[in-house]
């Protein structure tokens, strides 16, 4: 008979991380959390009592976020709708059961929204696009000032009394780019006086980015009643870690080749998208954990390759150093810790990875 555990995956969740994260970024200003970031029921329950308390919600950006949301009772008035290239009828799926937040990007798209809801009683976040900003730096999401003028307009003529901007800090800028001060500067400069009533911020990763003063006097500038933080991948990531373990061992052109039980279409998509350095440790036989390097040093100098267990030849993780000393512990049942995996790691569970069964574990 097939030992089914053999292909589990374990889970190790601190709740406690996630309370703490929360609670430190909340003292900037009020949280929603994104649901594309991890829709697991775990991360779900933690941060409901959470956002009940305050002006808190959730992004969703699909029927499906909101259905998840639903099963756990949450109310459709704590969600705001940022998927700005949905098409009409998902959006008025949404506003038929009650959203009532909703994130837009163009004219067009509010007009049409315009024929079915009442823009009175609904709350509109117009997407900046910070190409204007960073002027290097190209997006296909977000509004340009021309357009968002534009789309102020038709909201005040309309009797919208809610709207405001929302904007995205992208991966790709560096600390060095100081990007949220200079977007923060952009808005000053040229939104002020145009009756918006909140701002949104996305991709702040860390809450001692930017202080609790410099954002009071921005709305104190701006006359704004709201600031929102959309905090995921830093409110989550470091929540979980992940155990796996090696099922095959070769050695190809005389390199080490160690095959673990999920990789690129089980998790590591982001290492794709945006070569994603996971933290990694074996789990020696002496209960230490010892770091995978990603580069080779005087104290890991001994190099392997990790790939994927699915059967695509483009399943790689990478080439990884290890002290030599235990580089015979790099055998077939030997077991790794992958860090940081909260965040857009088991929603990228693939097709190739039905075979494998997620289990929880609460640390």
């Amino acid at each position: 008979m097939v030992n089914l555990e053999e292909n589990n995956i374990y889970f190790y969740f601190n709740k406690n991380k996630l309370i703490h994260n929360f609670n430190d970024f909340s003292y900037l200003g009020n949280i929603y959390y994104p649901l594309k970031t991890n829709t697991n029921e775990v991360i779900i329950k933690t941060l409901q009592p959470l956002i009940e308390k305050g002006n808190n919600g959730y992004l969703i950006s699909s029927i499906y976020h909101f259905e998840v949301l639903k099963s756990a009772n949450v109310n459709p008035l704590k969600m705001c709708f940022i998927n700005v290239l949905a098409e009409n009828n998902t959006v008025k799926y949404l506003y038929d059961n009650g959203v009532r937040f909703f994130t837009f990007d163009n004219l067009n798209t509010v007009i049409e929204f315009s024929k079915y809801a009442d823009l009175s009683k609904v709350k509109i976040a117009i997407r900046l696009a910070t190409t204007q900003v960073f002027n290097d730096k190209f997006t296909h999401l977000g509004a340009d000032f021309e357009e968002c003028l534009k789309i102020f307009s038709f909201l005040k003529d309309n009797k919208c009394k809610d709207y405001g901007i929302s904007f995205y800090i992208q991966n790709n800028l560096k600390a060095e780019d100081n990007a949220l001060e200079r977007i923060l500067r952009y808005i000053q400069e040229n939104y002020n006086n145009l009756g918006i009533n909140f701002v949104s911020v996305g991709g702040l990763k860390q809450s001692k980015e930017i202080s609790k003063e410099t954002l009071e006097n921005f709305k104190d500038e701006l006359k704004i009643s709201q600031i929102i933080l959309e905090v995921g991948r830093h409110l989550v990531e470091n929540t979980m870690a992940m155990e796996t373990k090696i099922i095959r061992e070769k050695t190809i052109n005389s390199m080490k080749t160690v095959i673990i039980k999920n990789g690129i279409y089980s998790g590591f998509f982001d290492i794709l998208l945006y070569n994603k350095k996971f933290p990694i440790y074996l789990k020696s036989k002496n209960g230490r954990e010892i770091k995978v390097e990603y580069e080779k040093s005087e104290e890991s100098n001994y190099d392997f390759f990790m790939c994927g267990g699915s059967s695509d030849s483009g399943d790689k993780i990478g080439l990884m150093y290890i002290n030599s000393k235990y580089k015979n512990e790099l055998k077939t049942g030997a077991k790794f810790i992958v860090k940081d995996v909260g965040a857009y790691f088991e929603e990228f569970f693939m097709p190739y990875s039905n075979d494998l069964k997620k289990v929880f574990i609460e640390v």
